[in-house]
């Protein structure tokens, strides 16, 4: 059985690689891994996380042809979960030539791993690295163009595997590994998440929409998961996609937005403008008023984004706490 452990050989990946695309992509053959990247790693005792590229040659229908395929194994996160979101996501026809999102290849059980087609381009959160400011409003729009596509597209859908609806306390780690987890790093902390697990799970559960007004969502949405290429943009990391309240993903993003943004453009008002354009072009693509009952669906999800910041800083090996406390003081200070 193929391990981790020979997820960085290239021979091994190669021998894999062609026997496993026969099966799902037979006019591709002949695959020579000329290089394998790690781009993502995290080891210890028996965990791993990584995510791996390998670079490679091969026929496609007998041309010559030249590639690139990536490698993301967990240790204990399903990435079977993600291939079949992306297997979903492109059953249901959302992506197109401006609007991407990765092919999924094949699940590997022996490394609990998925293969799937790169994309070319930089990260959102890049283009913020290198002061793009002139194009970034450009990204934010075709950002909002693809979630409004996402949603529109699976408004109403009911044939989700198992009919999987993730709310606030299933979401990625989960309230009750969570809550154990700060218990032990952080006990002083313990009683001030579950106030605010409980407020936010009360909140959502106010407004929950009806079966009509779920859809599928990414989950995750930060930049970055947003690639921009010459084609258009890409959403990527599809592993918390689920059956939801589309404001989860607006919320999420526009949080995401402002606090990793300031990191290297330290300016709010421009991060508020940056927000309220994202969120008109999300309005007018898709034809949805940001109602008095959306604004605060979005406001629930906008706090829990930085409730879910707050809760990495004092789980992560090496806790940090007093990154959560200005997070945690936003979150009492807006919804309480």
């Amino acid at each position: 059985m193929f391990s981790v452990d020979n997820i960085l050989d290239p021979i091994k990946i190669g021998r894999l690689l062609n026997q496993r695309l026969a099966e799902v992509k037979p006019i591709i053959s002949d695959i020579v891994v000329k290089q394998v990247e790690l781009i993502k790693s995290n080891f210890h005792q028996d965990y791993y996380n990584l995510v791996a590229a390998y670079t490679l040659s091969c026929l496609e229908d007998g041309q010559k042809k030249e590639m690139v395929i990536y490698c993301s194994a967990h240790s204990s996160e399903s990435r079977q979960q993600t291939m079949n979101n992306l297997r979903l996501l492109w059953l249901k026809k959302v992506p197109d030539n401006q609007f991407q999102a990765n092919r999924p290849l094949f699940y590997e059980p022996g490394c609990r791993a998925l293969f799937y087609v790169g994309l070319p381009g930089r990260n959102l959160y890049q283009c913020f690295e290198i002061g793009q400011e002139e194009k970034i409003n450009d990204y934010l729009q075709l950002t909002a163009k693809w979630l409004s596509r996402l949603h529109r597209l699976t408004l109403g859908m009911k044939d989700w595997p198992g009919g999987q609806q993730q709310l606030i306390g299933q979401v990625v780690p989960g309230r009750l590994r969570a809550l154990k987890r700060i218990e032990q790093n952080c006990p002083q902390y313990h009683n001030r998440f579950i106030r605010l697990y409980d407020l936010l799970e009360k909140r959502e559960a106010s407004h929950w929409p009806k079966q009509e007004g779920l859809a599928m969502i990414h989950g995750d949405l930060h930049p970055e998961n947003i690639v921009i290429n010459d084609q258009g943009a890409a959403i990527i990391d599809w592993a918390d996609a689920s059956l939801g309240d589309p404001a989860r993903d607006l919320g999420s993003f526009i949080q995401q937005l402002i606090f990793m943004g300031q990191r290297h453009i330290p300016d709010q008002a421009y991060w508020q403008q940056a927000q309220t354009l994202f969120l008109e072009t999300y309005q007018q693509e898709s034809g949805v008023k940001l109602t008095a009952d959306w604004l605060s669906r979005l406001e629930t999800y906008y706090y829990f984004t930085a409730f879910r910041t707050a809760i990495y800083f004092v789980t992560k090996s090496g806790p940090e706490p007093e990154r959560a406390d200005g997070l945690l003081d936003e979150v009492e200070n807006n919804l309480n």
